[in-house]
C-alpha cells in the first residue's frame, strides 16, 4: 500500500469533499483550509493510534478510516448530502493517490453503490467520532479572538434546540415523540464560543418520555468539555441555581439572566431598581432541593446580582436582571451579554445549513455519529472564516456562514482544474478572498415600520367522519 505523505495530497484529489484555502503567496502569514485543519488535527498517526487502542481491524480496503470520517463530515457540507455523492467523489475523482493499493482501485472497479461505504459507516464505533471531534475542535481553538477590550477569557454561550429523526423502533424507544406527533424527537444542548462560533461537541438526551432530560441537566454534562477558566453564559431558561453552582464547582465563572421572580428571591428583599450591584450568597430554595436532592446542605453560589435598564435596537426598554461571579463593570457585563444574540444565528446554521434539522440515520449509533461529525464539519467551515476575517481585518462574527459556505462549494470545480500549484494557491487565494466578503448587513437600526404576523391556515380540509345510523 503506497504511504501518503501529507492530508493535502490526501484530500487534493477529492473533488466533491475537497473544500480548502491555502497560503497566500503574497501574505507572511501562512493560512490554513479546512483540508488543511483537519490534518493538522487528525493526521494518519491519530487514526492509526485510535486503531490500535480500540482493536479496530486495520485489513486493506477502499474506504478506510480516515477517508470514512471525512466523507461522513463532507456530506454535512454537501447540498445534497447523501451516502451517493460521497461515495461517487471517490469512483469518479481524478487519480487514486489518496486510495489505498486495493485491486479494485487499480483495475478502476470501485462499486458505484453505497453498500461498503454504508458498512464501514456503521462499523465505527462513536468513540471514533468523538476522539475526531474533540482532536479537531482542540487544534481550532489555540487562538482566539478577545470577547472585550483587553479581556482575554472564552466565553461559552449555551443553547438548546430539538431535532427530529426518522421513525424507527429503536430510534422510538430510545427518543420517544412528542404525544401529538409520530417522529422521534431529542433535545440538544450545544455550548459555542462566542467569538469564532466554535462548537463544543454537543449532549443530547430524550425530549419525551419517562427518560427525558432538560437542558439545565444537560449543561452538568458539557461543562466537562469546555475549557479550564472559562465563563458560562446563558438566558433566562439557564438562569438557575443548578446552573450556576455547577458551573463554579469546576472552576469556571457564571453570566447568567434571571427572571424578575427569580431575582426576587435570590434578592431577599433588595430594591430591584435600576443600577443595583450588591453582592449576594446565591442558595437553593426548598423546591430545588427537593428536585435535587444531591446538594450538599452548604450550597451556595457567591456572586453579583446586577439590575440594569437598557435600550434595545428597536428603542424599546427592558430590564436586565443579571447574576454573575465575574469581576467586570456594569457596562462590560452588559455589553458582553449583548453578545448572546449571536448564538441564535449559529443554531439556524447548524439546523438549517448544515441540515441538522431532521436527521436521516435509522439507529441510535448512527444518530450520535452524524450529530458529532455534524458539528466538526461546521467548526471547519466556520475556522475558514474566522481565517478569513483576520486576513482581512474583519469580525467573523460579521460573516455569514451560509454564503460562505456556498462559496466554498462553488469554488470546487475551479480548485480541482487548476493546472499548475501556483493557479492552484491564486485560486485557493480568491476562494479566501470571496469568504471575506460575505458580510452581514448592518441591522442595528430596525425599520420603523411594524411587522404584521400572519397567523398559519389549515393545509388540509379536515376529515369529516359521518355518524353512523342507528336503525
Amino acid at each position: 500500500m503506497r504511504v501518503v505523505d501529507s492530508w493535502f495530497e490526501v484530500f487534493r484529489i477529492l473533488p466533491t469533499v475537497y473544500i480548502t484555502v491555502d497560503i497566500d503567496m503574497s501574505s507572511p502569514r501562512e493560512l490554513s483550509g479546512i483540508v488543511d485543519l483537519f490534518g493538522q488535527a487528525a493526521p494518519n498517526q491519530f487514526f492509526e493510534q485510535l486503531q490500535r487502542n480500540l482493536g479496530l481491524s486495520v485489513r486493506l480496503r477502499v474506504f478506510t478510516l480516515p477517508l470514512v470520517i471525512w466523507l461522513m463530515i463532507s456530506q454535512r457540507l454537501s447540498s445534497k448530502a447523501t451516502l451517493s455523492t460521497a461515495v461517487q467523489g471517490v469512483v469518479q475523482g481524478p487519480p487514486h493517490q489518496l486510495l489505498p493499493n486495493h485491486k479494485r482501485v487499480r483495475e478502476g472497479t470501485v462499486s458505484c453503490h453505497t453498500g461498503a461505504y454504508s458498512d464501514a459507516r456503521q462499523a465505527i464505533p462513536v468513540v471514533v467520532a468523538e476522539e475526531v471531534a474533540d482532536r479537531v475542535l482542540s487544534h481550532l481553538m489555540r487562538t482566539c479572538r478577545e470577547a472585550l477590550p483587553a479581556w482575554s477569557r472564552r466565553v461559552f454561550i449555551l443553547d438548546g434546540s430539538s431535532l427530529k429523526m426518522p421513525h424507527t423502533p429503536e430510534l422510538a424507544e430510545a427518543y420517544p415523540p412528542d404525544p401529538k406527533s409520530h417522529w422521534p424527537v431529542l433535545r440538544i444542548l450545544v455550548a459555542q464560543e462566542l467569538t469564532t462560533g466554535l462548537a463544543q461537541r454537543p449532549c443530547w438526551g430524550p425530549m419525551y418520555g419517562p427518560k427525558a432530560v432538560s437542558e439545565q441537566a444537560l449543561t452538568e454534562k458539557i461543562l466537562d468539555r469546555i475549557p479550564n477558566y472559562s465563563v458560562l453564559m446563558g438566558d433566562i431558561n439557564f438562569g438557575v441555581f443548578t446552573v450556576a453552582f455547577a458551573t463554579t464547582r469546576r472552576g469556571h465563572d457564571v453570566l447568567v439572566r434571571l427572571q424578575r421572580s427569580r431575582a426576587v428571591v435570590v434578592g431577599r428583599g433588595l430594591a430591584l431598581e435600576s443600577g443595583l450591584d450588591r453582592e449576594i450568597c446565591w442558595r437553593p430554595s426548598a423546591h430545588e432541593r427537593k428536585h435535587h436532592p444531591q446538594l450538599p446542605a452548604e450550597a451556595c453560589v457567591r456572586g453579583r446580582l446586577i439590575v440594569q435598564e437598557v435600550v434595545t435596537s428597536d428603542g424599546s426598554h427592558v430590564t436586565l436582571y443579571l447574576f454573575t461571579t465575574l469581576r467586570l463593570t456594569v457596562e462590560q457585563l452588559v455589553q458582553l451579554y449583548g453578545l448572546r444574540w449571536d448564538v441564535e444565528t449559529d443554531l439556524r446554521s447548524l439546523k438549517r445549513v448544515v441540515d441538522l434539522q431532521v436527521l436521516r440515520c435509522h439507529s441510535v449509533d448512527m444518530i450520535a455519529k452524524e450529530l458529532v461529525l455534524a458539528i466538526v464539519g461546521y467548526n471547519l467551515v466556520r475556522a475558514v472564516m474566522n481565517e478569513a476575517a483576520e486576513e482581512y481585518g474583519l469580525d467573523p462574527r460579521r460573516l455569514s456562514f451560509s454564503r460562505s459556505q456556498d462559496v466554498v462549494n462553488a469554488a470546487l470545480p475551479g480548485l480541482e482544474a487548476a493546472a499548475t500549484p501556483a493557479e492552484y494557491q491564486l485560486k485557493l487565494c480568491r476562494l479566501l478572498r470571496l469568504v471575506a466578503s460575505c458580510k452581514l448587513p448592518d441591522r442595528s437600526k430596525r425599520p420603523s415600520t411594524p411587522r404584521e404576523v400572519w397567523g398559519h391556515g389549515c393545509q388540509f380540509a379536515k376529515r369529516k367522519v359521518k355518524a353512523p345510523t342507528v336503525r
